[in-house]
């Protein structure tokens, strides 16, 4: 049974709007931050001398402390209010940043990118049920595309910041943690609209909601195994297939270009069809997709295949947050979606390995033939999910 208390209902449509801009301003330079700290502090550990596979182990200790801190999150907002959580976690963040600076010794650096990882995911996961809340059920696909073709651009312009501080100084480290601090304003300019520290628990324990809503869950999953798989191994594939590693790279941008560009169409399709099927389709173009991308490997038409395989993968994660708020309501919700950027950070950590394994038991096209599994594989319980719910708004 879904919780009936809403994190909301006291709330004006002004006030609404205003905590949901905060919100997404707040992810934005969240995401800034993330994209330029993470290939910048690999930059440093290289340029230290440490091997790649010890700079991977360091690399890994963010996601894996947002993992461990993920299940705590319903528990935290059920006592203190979202704005005062997400403000705390940002300058531990910013802290943590600075911290790296004033301590280059790369063990050191696993407990400061612990501490880095498990705040920034809970003013991720925080700020998304933020959304989410105060979204309306009649504009909530619309909003949640905004949101992620919003924090798409975030991720974008990190290596921009990279790129105009370098990678040497106190400069880069301090623009990251100043980035990290920035983004408290928004929340402490529309904090009277923040869900949580009402005291109330969720209906069901934690690890129920991995399962209670399959259909969106595992779009979370699907959606960080493939995201992940694809932007560690697919300038690789590029290479293999014999493009240039410049235009490799190149492939990378027409993912994220998708990323960008396709959330609001389908945010919009969200708020006007059934979402089990939106996902379907999602899931079903991007497999699809990839499948046959060793078909037009090696021509021009491998950057408009992967533009929009990577919008339809990235819809997976925004209608799946579409449908988790059609659901879920007030502390329900805040589990619920904890729960599933849980099992978006277990698809990135299975994606790559995966991926990689795939791609050396059929060189090259493992990669898009592993991905494609997972595409068509969603797609078939999405379908399953749509018949067998299709006239109960409340099912997952």
């Amino acid at each position: 049974m879904t919780s009936q208390i809403s994190f909301s209902s006291h709330l004006t449509s002004a006030e609404r709007r205003r905590g949901i801009a905060a919100a997404i301003a707040c992810l934005t330079v969240v995401g800034a931050c993330l994209g330029a700290s993470m290939p910048f502090l690999a930059l440093v550990l290289a340029s230290q001398g440490v091997p790649p596979a010890m700079i991977g182990l360091n690399s890994a200790i963010p996601s894996l402390a947002g993992l461990i801190a993920t299940p705590f999150i319903p528990k935290l907002m059920q006592h203190v209010p979202a704005n005062r959580l997400v403000v705390v976690s940002l300058i531990l963040s910013a802290g943590a940043m600075i911290g790296c600076y004033l301590v280059p010794n790369y063990w050191a650096w696993f407990p400061l990118r612990a501490i880095n990882g498990a705040a920034i995911t809970i003013a991720f996961v925080i700020s998304e049920i933020w959304i989410n809340a105060l979204a309306d059920e009649k504009t909530r696909g619309r909003i949640m595309g905004i949101y992620g073709a919003v924090l798409a651009i975030g991720f974008a312009a990190g290596p921009v910041v990279l790129f105009l501080a370098g990678s040497e100084g106190f400069l880069p480290f301090g623009l990251i943690a100043g980035l990290a601090l920035m983004a408290c304003v928004p929340v402490l300019m529309a904090g009277n609209t923040a869900p949580g520290g009402e005291g109330h628990a969720p209906s069901r324990s934690f690890a129920a909601f991995l399962t209670v809503a399959p259909t969106a869950t595992l779009a979370a999953l699907v959606f960080g195994a493939v995201e992940q798989g694809v932007m560690n191994l697919l300038p690789i594939y590029g290479v293999k297939i014999g493009l240039t590693p410049r235009v490799a790279a190149l492939v990378l941008t027409a993912f994220a270009a998708g990323n960008i560009l396709c959330q609001i169409p389908l945010g919009i399709l969200a708020d006007r069809m059934n979402r089990r099927l939106l996902l379907a389709i999602c899931g079903g173009l991007a497999g699809g997709i990839i499948a046959l991308l060793p078909l037009v490997a090696g021509t021009l038409l491998v950057f408009p295949a992967i533009f929009v395989f990577g919008g339809m993968v990235t819809g997976l994660y925004s209608v799946g947050l579409t449908l988790l708020g059609q659901r879920f309501h007030g502390p329900d919700l805040a589990a619920a979606n904890s729960a599933f950027v849980m099992c978006y950070s277990i698809g990135a950590l299975m994606g790559p390995p995966i991926g990689g394994a795939a791609m050396q038991a059929w060189v090259p096209h493992g990669l898009p033939a592993s991905m494609a599994v997972f595409g068509l594989g969603y797609m078939l319980l999405a379908l399953w999910r749509w018949q067998m719910v299709k006239d109960d708004p409340t099912a997952g």
